[in-house]
């Protein structure tokens, strides 16, 4: 990226503040920028309050430099602040051409080569087509694993840098790497499709700096060999064989004897696009340990984690040399205790690993994950011990932002499901599931779960890349595969599932106020409209696979890509507008007018007042995206309220896609205490069930039997609730035009037995809060608002409050709803 963008959070001790100005400095060193010097750039004073999403306008930046900044700022009384403490970033190879080396492969690569002085600086840039373990001196480099992330490979690779200097020394030194076939070399599964390349490949680029000012470099070429390591066999969804008796130490060191090894083989023909890996890498965060173990049949241990994760098993074993240990990962167990893996389809979910015989032994596996609670051990010399076992997680490292908890049990166990679920479903794109043979980057369980999954973690890095790799796949048409990077050729994508593009490109916007991300999304988004009007002759969107997946009460697929199609381009007109293009976003509200009147000529039944066959899913997406007439919705929502508890004694019959709107909808349209029903329920269908009958990350399926073949037990498709509960229970919702959090509505639902609640989200202006209590029918309120902020507190309908206490620099807007009272509360401020 040549033009990096910078972001600052601001303090100040007084409300109701402001940035009515900021300077940032820039510099090509710390001497520099220690004397208040922006060599690089000095942005001057600008007046403005965007603290977010600053744009770099400086010199040309170089490859493989460091620099080094900080800013500072004016409030609304002019005073400025001190500068901020000192941040640097780095730039990668910023042309294909500086990349010297060739593509390579073998199944251990090894090179030695001789830096004649003392290092100053080092960087290792590397990348696979499929994963990679990079060595240097004995010592494995970094901590990133399943590295690099997944892409469409014969369209991009991405690349990652370390910095190597301490790792290496004047004189001889080696580099080694392992390399694993991971998405590239996988052809397997239940849906099919070819791999990308029969073997993976290796690209590595290590840049030296001499203290003398020298300059070298090693890179991946024919000099390289290439010999026999233990890993016999490895697959992302069989697992990995590993003989310990082929280690060779010191493999990765100079001086090695490698006369055995052959010279590495060099692949011709890859033209793709080399980018840097931007997002948190997928790294082994954490660790589990067994909560029991059992033995259901002689010689056969099943180790329960207590917790459903994704990663692996730690392994501690001592045994004679040959000793073969399985190790199989499951999510359940039969009612015997012994491992079911029927949901796994053709998953092997396997380790093997062969013991070298020489005492104590420790493994963990290089190029696969699992999806698991339970870990079925054969083969172990002895009997196994609980420390014999250590669950591994394992995960795209995104750092945890958001927080709920409530006085409502059952709410906290939902939000902890919804937290491992997602979590675990991070694989350097969201996944629809980690255990099976699928895993893939299916885009209506992507979009459905994004806004969650920015409310609790910080997702921006994550989404853009995802959001490149949908603009990566999209066809010449404007049309969108199912499942992205593009693997299995599900192509056109149903719109429920096409409209992750455009969706998740608008929370980019609300939640971060990236702006770039529309920018160069734009002309996409419009070939993507484009492809689904050239199917809409008479503004009707009829395609349709998919329906509302899972549901229990089926709604008409037509139904649902229509409504999507209207969304899409109330999308687009939204995006015009923020990027100033009058002419499309006046285009866009016409064909938004033209479609919503279709929509209602074609799917509302005027006699029964409801959409197409009055289902929830039908009448909650009507509701949720503003395709109601107005004198219509108070009869829709009637109907609505009247399924729920007449017909379904309130419990949904909705599938992934209602189950987004339903809960909203609801709370939009009064009956907030109606969602919070449906949201404590414990009785199938609902979350509750789930947590009733023993689940710890979300299931597929609203039930747990049955189609066992199909349910995967950690799926966040129907995550899409942990909005809600942020939204609704917590109050903390996007103002009017907000971007970015500059604009908040507090308005938190205080129903029925809930007695209290509170949310948290570290958003990119600073930290959102709210907490509130509502006993015997009085209610107290605390909001935190960060600086460069403004909130709109809505009080509830029909709520005695005693106390609001309101933190933070920011502009507070009070309206009281019908029938609410503020009986000697008082506001009181606190830096």
């Amino acid at each position: 990226m040549l033009q990096p963008r910078f972001a600052w959070i601001l303090n100040h001790t007084q409300r109701a503040e402001k940035q009515s100005a900021y300077q940032v400095l820039v510099a090509s060193s710390l001497d520099s920028l220690n004397q208040d010097r922006g060599d690089q750039w000095d942005s001057t004073r600008v007046v403005s309050d965007n603290s977010t999403q600053v744009v770099y306008g400086g010199k040309a930046l170089e490859s493989g430099r460091t620099y080094f900044w900080k800013v500072r700022y004016w409030d609304k009384e002019m005073r400025v602040s001190r500068y901020s403490p000192t941040a640097s970033f780095e730039m990668g190879l910023l042309s294909k051409t500086e990349w010297k080396g060739q593509w390579i492969t073998g199944s251990e690569l090894r090179k030695e080569f001789r830096a004649t002085g003392r290092i100053k600086r080092a960087r290792l840039y590397i990348t696979a087509r499929g994963y990679y373990e990079v060595h240097l001196n004995g010592e494995r480099v970094g901590e990133n694993v399943l590295d690099p992330a997944w892409t469409d490979f014969h369209k991009r690779v991405l690349y990652s840098t370390y910095d190597v200097t301490r790792q290496l020394h004047g004189g001889d030194n080696a580099v080694g790497v392992r390399l694993g076939g991971g998405w590239a070399t996988l052809g397997t599964g239940m849906l099919g499709g070819k791999p990308y390349y029969p073997r993976p490949a290796l690209l590595l680029q290590l840049n030296i700096e001499l203290d003398d000012g020298g300059q070298t470099s090693v890179v991946s070429d024919g000099s390289w060999k290439s010999g026999r390591g233990p890993i016999l066999s490895d697959s992302v969804y069989d697992g990995e064989i590993y003989d310990a008796r082929l280690e060779t130490p010191g493999w990765d060191s100079a001086g090695y004897d490698d006369s055995a090894w052959s010279a590495a083989e060099i692949l011709q023909g890859w033209d793709g696009i080399l980018s840097a890996q931007m997002m948190p890498p997928i790294r082994a965060v954490g660790s589990v340990t067994p909560v029991r173990m059992t033995s259901p049949k002689p010689r056969v241990f099943v180790f329960d984690m207590g917790q459903n994760i994704s990663g692996w098993a730690h392994l501690r074993v001592n045994g004679p040399a040959g000793t073969e240990v399985t190790l199989r990962f499951g999510e359940v167990v039969y009612p015997d205790g012994s491992l079911n893996t029927e949901n796994l389809r053709q998953a092997k979910q396997r380790e093997v690993y062969i013991l070298s015989g020489k005492g104590d032994e420790t493994y963990e596996p290089h190029f696969t994950y699992h999806g698991f609670r339970f870990i079925e051990v054969t083969g172990f010399p002895g009997t196994p011990g609980l420390d014999s076992i250590l669950g591994r997680v394992v995960h795209t490292s995104v750092k945890t932002i958001g927080r709920f908890a409530a006085s409502k049990p059952i709410l906290n166990d939902l939000q902890r499901l919804i937290w491992w679920t997602q979590i675990t479903n991070l694989f350097s794109i969201p996944t629809d599931c980690n255990q099976r043979d699928e895993r893939e980057g299916w885009m209506g369980d992507a979009q459905l779960s994004a806004e969650e999954a920015m409310m609790n973690f910080d997702m921006a890095a994550f989404y853009t890349n995802f959001i490149r790799d949908m603009r990566d796949e999209l066809g010449p048409d404007g049309s969108l595969p199912e499942t992205v990077p593009e693997k299995f050729g599900h192509r056109p994508a149903d719109p429920g599932w096409g409209t992750a593009y455009p969706l998740i490109c608008w929370y980019m916007w609300e939640q971060y106020g990236d702006r770039r991300i529309l920018e160069e999304n734009y002309e996409g988004l419009q070939r993507y409209l484009n492809f689904l009007r050239g199917r809409a002759p008479d503004n009707v969107l009829r395609f349709n696979f998919n329906g509302d997946w899972i549901a229990t009460v089926e709604t008409p697929g037509e139904i649902i890509s229509d409504a999507y199609f209207y969304y899409d381009i109330k999308i687009l007109k939204n995006i015009a507008a923020v990027l100033g293009k009058t002419a499309d976003e006046r285009e866009y509200t016409e064909l938004a007018d033209r479609v919503k009147v279709a929509f209602n000529r074609n799917c509302f039944d005027s006699k029964t007042e409801e959409y197409a066959s009055g289902t929830e899913t039908a009448n909650a997406m009507a509701l949720f995206l503003n395709l109601v007439p107005e004198k219509e919705i108070g009869p829709v929502s009637f109907h609505l309220e009247k399924d729920l508890l007449d017909y379904h004694h309130l419990h949904l019959t909705t599938g992934i896609i209602g189950t987004k709107y339903l809960m909203p909808a609801l709370t939009a349209t009064g009956r907030s205490d109606m969602a919070y029903d449906l949201a404590i329920q414990t009785t199938y269908p609902s979350w509750g069930y789930m947590i009733e009958n023993g689940a710890t990350t979300l299931w597929e399926l609203w039930q747990e039997k049955n189609r066992a073949m199909m349910n995967s037990h950690d799926h966040p498709a129907l995550g899409s609730v942990g909005a809600w509960l942020y939204r609704a229970l917590g109050g903390i919702n996007l103002g009017a035009g907000a971007e970015g959090y500059n604009h908040i509505r507090i308005e938190p639902q205080m129903v029925e037995d809930l007695h209290w609640a509170s949310a948290t989200i570290s958003t990119i202006r600073g930290v959102v809060s709210t907490s509130w209590t509502h006993v015997n029918g009085r209610a107290t309120l605390s909001a935190i608002i960060p600086v460069n902020g403004d909130a709109e507190i809505v009080l509830t309908k029909d709520m005695q409050f005693s106390d609001v206490t309101l933190s933070g620099a920011t502009t507070l807007i009070f309206q009281a709803m019908p029938g609410s009272r503020m009986c000697g509360a008082r506001a009181t401020a606190s830096s």
